[in-house]
């Protein structure tokens, strides 16, 4: 596939304010990628929708810039939207079919956001059917498949906008993470993914799983295009730190590297910056995630609420229960949904986020012992062998359960071509120290992997 699209948003912003390209030659190129390899060739299944408008808003953005606007953070640059955040005027379906045509009050303000800062969105991404899973199935299309490997799954919940920036069809998309459904699909196809501070970007207009760890972060490709995006959707400046030298960043020795390799190339690359990198001790063994199931306590209620109040009279089923009565969504989920629906146990939530608070304590004492400004380990404990889902291990839920920031960022490739990723994590509201000792480890480890489409 040779439309070639802006290597990520920085360059593109760069080529525009020269002169050299335009958001109406972005949004074509990604348009045109969209229409051969999303459902044909490889048909890579990344997709809902394209939305119409989209060539349209390109042009307004064109035109205002040549007229002399001042551009956005975001002018003119196309970008996804995973399907269970509601943008106005198209469906929001959680990957459902019963929802396929629930149309949303509103925009969700995260989109609101990334719109007044001048994106374009090119369309919806398809998605782990209500978000239930690490790989990205849906009742819609079927299974989004990895364009490094189309054999194999994408990760999820958020692999219909992983695959979508990996394989141009935008340069940057909006996803949501619980426990790992930005990050998992951002190291399976290569790329930046970002869940912030928990509550730092609103989640209003966002299809609930477990509100107490869901969190709006974003799928990029590069760490710059990362910062950008948060500060737009957080609305405040992100500062820049220019050297990391001196910083100290713990290994954590206890998740499983499906492929050691990833951890040595980040740690040689974080050692060539100035930062000391050691491996930290264990986390106590009461306090490591064993699927806890929060989103067990949570979804139901949340969800039926977001049934009720979200979407415009007759386009969505009423409730929860009217979904299930009506049966169209996977099979395989039926019996999930009726047990989430159901009244919960007194206490069993309140236990569980207990135990959350125990992980951050444990995580506080950790970090303050070895005198950390990260923690450094492998996203996932398992590289994606085929369309099933993965069973990642409990890496993705040490920033889920504490509520803490985590990125996402590639280091390369395995011997078998397929990404390999690493993940930080850092105290509370310390994304700055996230972005800087991610660009340290970009700047050392080559160019991201690109699929050959």
């Amino acid at each position: 596939m040779t439309d070639a699209i802006p290597d990520d948003i920085r360059s593109f912003l760069a080529d525009a304010a020269a002169g050299r390209t335009g958001s109406a030659a972005a949004v074509a190129g990604c348009l045109a990628r969209i229409a051969a390899l999303d459902r044909h060739g490889v048909a890579l299944a990344a997709m809902l929708r394209v939305l119409p408008d989209a060539p349209a808003i390109a042009d307004e953005r064109d035109r205002a810039r040549h007229g002399g606007a001042t551009p956005g953070a975001l002018h003119g640059v196309p970008i996804v939207v995973k399907d269970n955040i509601d943008v106005a005027g198209t469906p929001t379906t959680s990957g459902c079919r019963a929802l396929a045509g629930a149309l949303p009050w509103r925009t969700a303000p995260a989109v609101s956001a990334l719109l007044a800062a001048g994106a374009v969105i090119v369309g919806k991404t398809n998605l782990s059917e209500f978000s239930f899973e690490i790989r990205s199935r849906s009742s819609l299309v079927g299974d989004t498949r990895n364009p490094f490997a189309p054999a194999v799954t994408s990760g999820g919940s958020s692999g219909g906008t992983a695959v979508a920036v990996a394989a141009g069809f935008a340069l940057a998309g909006l996803g949501t993470d619980t426990g790992g459904s930005i990050r998992v699909p951002a190291a399976y196809n290569g790329l930046v993914g970002l869940r912030p501070t928990w509550g730092s970007i609103v989640t209003k207009g966002v299809a609930p799983l477990a509100p107490s760890t869901d969190t709006v972060g974003t799928i990029t490709r590069g760490v710059d295009d990362a910062a950008t995006m948060f500060g737009i959707l957080t609305a405040r400046a992100v500062p820049e730190i220019r050297t990391v030298a001196g910083m100290r960043v713990g290994i954590l020795r206890q998740l499983p590297a499906p492929v050691p390799d990833g951890i040595d190339r980040a740690v040689a690359a974080l050692r060539a910056a100035g930062v000391a990198v050691e491996d930290a001790p264990d986390l106590p063994a009461g306090v490591i995630p064993g699927g806890d199931h929060i989103v067990d306590e949570e979804f139901g209620p949340a969800f039926d609420r977001y049934l009720r109040a979200a979407f415009r009279p007759g386009t969505a089923p009423a409730s929860l229960d009217e979904l299930i009565a009506g049966g169209r969504f996977l099979p395989d989920y039926d019996a999930v949904l009726r047990a989430r629906a159901a009244p919960r146990v007194a206490g069993v939530r309140a236990a569980i986020l207990e135990r959350h608070a125990a992980l951050r304590a444990a995580l506080r004492a950790l970090v303050a012992k070895g005198g950390y400004d990260a923690l450094l380990y492998p996203p996932s404990a398992v590289l994606p062998q085929s369309l099933d889902n993965p069973r990642g291990g409990w890496a993705p839920e040490l920033a889920a359960c504490s509520g803490w920031p985590a990125l996402v960022l590639p280091v390369g490739r395995t011997a078998h071509g397929m990404p390999l990723s690493v993940e930080l994590l850092t105290p509370a509201q310390a994304e700055p120290v996230l972005f800087a000792l991610a660009r340290s480890i970009e700047a050392r480890t080559g160019p991201r992997p690109v699929p050959d489409l």
